[in-house]
């Protein structure tokens, strides 16, 4: 393959804040990439929405509210707020959005409370990974710096 009219896919942060790479994330599930590779961005102080990073349909959105899955021409995506912020059960989480919306790129998906989340001990770092790379996707760049093009899948 000469990559002549290969699809791209762009991925924004989901949030402001710090971009960092996924292994450098304080929970070994994300960090050692189990989940998927991807990226992390600490949220910048007063920043509580997160948004799609790009043009894709809602899958899932748990009860729990602290997470949502996307799909994007066969790409699973899944967005994570924060470390074990599942145990919260939704306290200081609100979803936007339900499974089967098609949302736009920038579009908010869920609120949450980063002063719950420190109350609760936890860190709302927030996760963007890609579930299903080695089946959808040839290739992945990153960018760590800026926000509006953080990773380029180049798909299969």
């Amino acid at each position: 393959m000469f990559g002549f009219g290969s699809k791209k896919l762009v991925l924004s942060a989901p949030v402001e804040g710090k971009i960092v790479d996924i292994t450098e994330v304080e929970d070994p599930v994300f960090a050692g990439k189990m989940m998927g590779d991807g990226f992390a961005v600490e949220p910048a102080e007063g920043v509580n929405t997160v948004c799609a990073p790009c043009d894709a349909k809602v899958m899932l959105v748990p009860d729990t509210m602290h997470a949502v899955a996307l799909e994007k021409n066969g790409v699973e995506l899944l967005l994570h707020v924060g470390i074990d912020t599942v145990s919260m059960r939704g306290k200081g989480f609100e979803a936007l959005v339900k499974a089967g919306d098609k949302v736009d790129a920038g579009q908010p998906l869920l609120k949450f409370d980063s002063n719950k989340i420190a109350e609760a001990g936890k860190s709302s770092i927030t996760m963007l990974v890609v579930t299903n790379q080695d089946d959808a996707v040839e290739s992945a760049e990153k960018n760590l710096v800026n926000s509006e093009e953080v990773m380029t899948l180049t798909l299969k």
